[in-house]
Order: structure tokens, then C-alpha cells, then sequence
């Protein structure tokens, strides 16, 4: 199944210049009965797997980690996650393509967290045939088998 996104548009800086738009998947993640769905942005340099807003982290409340692992932060250097599983889908209108099980990489310290879902190699690396980020168009292309 291949499934493509228009790139999100990020706004203009403080001076007037057009920030580049983004590449991003919609997606749900499902832990038990509860359920988050939205926009993720596509970082291939992110190690983990889904890197969560604050929305997703409600969802773990009460649930114990998988594992903690240390990953590296651009800003903050080594810094720790709190691994969970959840199921993942991507969607496009009312059609769900599974990724199976995926990790959510929660950290630990609060101010790691930003409003924004990021999707990483982990996934993208084992649950896509191809990915295909297309400048001229602004298209994310993701091919799942």
C-alpha cells in the first residue's frame, strides 16, 4: 500500500522568511482503549520510534515501562526515555494501514516534550518498503507492504 501526505507548512520567522514546510504522516496510536490521532512529522534523525507529545504521554499514565534507555538530545545531550509499546496505524480519510507494535519513547524530564509527534527510523527503517520525500511536489511518499 502506498500512501502520500502533503508537507505541513511551518510559518515565517521573526524576520519574514518562509520557514521550509514539513514532511509528515498522519497517524493513530492505540494503548488499550484509548486512542490519539494526528499529524506526525517524519525525523529521520530520530533513533526511536514515535516520539511523543503530551497528549500520547496521558495515555501511559498508570502503565509501567517497557525499559529505559538513554538516547542523545541535540539540545540536552544523553537524555532518558521510559520505552512503552502501543499499536500504531497510518491513516489517510477513514482507510487505517497498520504498523503493528511500535516504541514510544517517553523521556523522563518534562521539558523534553514539545507539542509536536515525531515518527523515527525505527520505524521507518522496519515498517516501510520505501519512503520518499518529494521537494517539488511537497509530498511524503510511504510505501507499506
Amino acid at each position: 500500500m502506498r500512501i502520500s501526505y502533503y508537507f505541513a507548512e511551518d510559518g515565517y520567522t521573526e524576520l519574514g522568511e518562509k520557514i521550509p514546510d514539513i514532511p509528515i504522516v498522519h497517524l493513530v496510536i492505540k494503548v488499550g482503549r484509548k486512542r490519539a490521532r494526528g499529524p506526525a512529522i517524519v525525523d529521520t534523525g530520530f533513533d526511536g520510534g514515535i516520539y511523543p507529545n503530551m497528549e500520547i504521554v496521558k495515555m501511559f499514565e498508570g502503565i509501567k515501562p517497557v525499559t529505559k534507555v538513554f538516547l542523545e538530545n541535540p539540545i540536552y545531550g544523553l537524555s532518558e526515555f521510559e520505552v512503552y509499546t502501543a499499536e500504531a496505524f497510518l491513516y489517510q480519510g477513514e482507510s487505517l494501514t497498520s504498523l503493528g507494535d511500535v516504541k514510544v519513547y517517553i523521556p523522563t524530564e518534562p521539558e523534553l516534550l514539545t507539542g509536536e509527534v515525531l515518527i523515527g527510523r525505527e520505524i521507518l527503517n522496519s515498517k516501510a518498503r520505501s519512503l520518499i520525500l518529494d521537494m517539488e511536489s511537497k509530498q511524503t511518499l510511504i510505501e507499506i507492504p
